[in-house]
């Protein structure tokens, strides 16, 4: 299992508001939504999780280049976005200490995937079918990674990631707009998304006010009758195979 899915399950296990009076314990909670930062430089990486990413996705050409960004990094802190994955490059990868790859159904061997050693999102966009969505769950998928830049935040927008996270069965990662507001931030956790995308060129100080925005969110309220959408189960036990295991975010 990837520390990527470790860190999804984490955050979707956050308190439920509403409790019992005295059974209510206050304790801090990990951040809504897992913050990743697009970034291309090792400098660039170090720079975002300093600043309180949770982990970077180095975006290259190739596994090779994406790789050498890689061996400079700590231990299951990076991913990496292709366009193609093969067998060969997703061996360099693993040998560079590479936690997840997210690359397109189309451009991925089927013989480079082994969520096993490593974990695995594949990039679609709202166009993709309800048929497609439905077949993915066996896979093993840590997420999907919604392809394409923060739309406005309307119920419209809203509707498409719950259809692709309930059909699909699978978290969502999606691209979050520097400066996102927490109310923005908990419309994206309801509506199915656990990985919250920061875009390159992002400083310092924009990761760190993000972090914090994404700790302020509110946890889901038990549900009754309305109220927030559900979040969407984990379809490879993210929650359950982490159980026992504990890290702090920074």
């Amino acid at each position: 299992m990837s520390e990527l899915a470790k860190r999804i399950g984490r955050a979707q296990r956050r308190e439920v508001s509403g409790g019992m009076g005295f059974a209510s314990i206050k304790r801090e909670q990990p951040k809504a939504m897992v913050l990743a930062a697009m970034i291309t430089t090792g400098d660039q990486a170090r720079a975002a999780l300093d600043a309180g990413a949770d982990c970077v996705l180095v975006e290259h050409a190739d596994a090779t280049a994406a790789a050498a960004v890689i061996g400079t990094l700590p231990k299951h802190s990076a991913g990496v976005a292709l366009t193609t994955l093969d067998e060969a490059g997703s061996d360099t990868l693993h040998k560079a200490g590479c936690d997840f790859v997210v690359s397109t159904l189309e451009g991925t061997s089927s013989a480079a995937v082994d969520t096993e050693r490593m974990g695995q999102l594949v990039a679609v966009s709202t166009e993709i079918s309800d048929t497609t969505l439905r077949t993915l769950n066996p896979l093993g998928l840590d997420a999907l990674f919604v392809e394409g830049r923060p739309n406005a935040p309307t119920l419209a927008a809203q509707l498409e990631l719950v259809r692709l996270a309930s059909l699909s069965g699978l978290p969502l990662a999606v691209n979050i707009a520097v400066g996102a507001s927490m109310a923005e931030l908990r419309a994206l956790r309801d509506s199915g998304a656990a990985v919250a995308v920061v875009p390159s060129g992002a400083t310092a100080s924009d990761i760190t006010a993000l972090a914090e925005a994404l700790r302020s969110v509110p946890a889901p309220r038990r549900q009754s009758r309305g109220g927030d959408i559900a979040l969407v189960p984990t379809a490879s036990g993210h929650a359950e195979e982490d159980d026992g295991e504990h890290e702090h975010d920074e």
